[in-house]
């Protein structure tokens, strides 16, 4: 059975996997709601780049949440998932109950490296208020409390080490749910197919550059480090990995 919430894309420019990516996950949601626009003046008046990728594609990875806000206010949307043009969801699942109580949930690593600092979007279930109190959180972070960000721009300047200030660390931030769709009942949602890594380093199985995964019973597993077989809910395409969308 299909979900009944709706499930949004970001996507303001065009890219090739997308068509595939509706396709897929249009067998598990009823409405899919794609979102472009890229105006916004409320987060780019404070926004204060920080981070060694470009600019504008940081600026946009804010920006979608403004956007989608601004989508779901004006068609009173309470509750729904969103998840990035290379995420593809694998089985139907009661997201209202994973949801719960809760304002998001999202994908939050266990262990995380010194300043790794990260929470992911790219598999999350949202309440209306809940992506709310996000945008009201970046925006104030950036305005009045941006010393919360400045140790981890300053190691990542110290060590020259890629990455910096994304999205991904105010929401680290900001999210203080109690539950990870890394680790749910049953399975997990995949970070990347492309690390071994989940909750933890080494968490999964690897085959060549991806994880080894397995199809039983038409559904997708794959191997932890105690060799137990772990249910995949979502697989993540990202970077290089896109390709292997065409093998669902």
């Amino acid at each position: 059975m299909k979900s009944d919430l709706p499930l949004f894309y970001y996507q303001p420019n065009t890219v090739p996997y997308l068509e595939k990516s509706l396709e897929l996950n249009k067998k598990i949601f009823k409405d899919l709601i794609i979102i472009k626009g890229t105006d916004c003046p409320e987060f780019n008046n404070v926004y204060k780049h920080m981070c060694y990728n470009a600019d504008m594609f940081e600026r946009l990875c804010f920006i979608r949440f403004f956007k989608i806000l601004e989508y779901v206010k004006e068609n009173n949307i309470d509750k729904f998932l969103y998840c990035d043009s290379d995420a593809i969801f694998l089985t139907p699942l009661d997201f209202e109950k994973i949801l719960d109580t809760e304002k998001c949930v999202a994908c939050k690593p266990e262990q995380q490296d010194k300043f790794e600092d990260v929470t992911c979007a790219h598999f999350s279930i949202w309440t209306k208020d809940g992506l709310e109190d996000f945008c009201n959180f970046i925006i104030d972070i950036y305005t009045n409390n941006i010393d919360i960000l400045l140790p981890k721009w300053e190691w990542h300047m110290e060590t020259q080490t890629g990455g910096g200030i994304c999205d991904m660390t105010v929401m680290y931030h900001w999210y203080k749910g109690s539950k990870n769709l890394y680790n749910i009942n049953g399975g997990a949602f995949d970070r990347g197919i492309g690390m071994p890594q989940n909750n933890i380093p080494d968490e999964y199985e690897m085959k060549g550059d991806i994880k080894r995964l397995r199809k039983i019973d038409n559904q997708i597993f794959g191997t932890n480090y105690n060799d137990e077989l772990v249910q995949f809910f979502g697989l993540h395409f990202q970077g290089d990995k896109k390709e292997y969308m065409n093998l669902l």
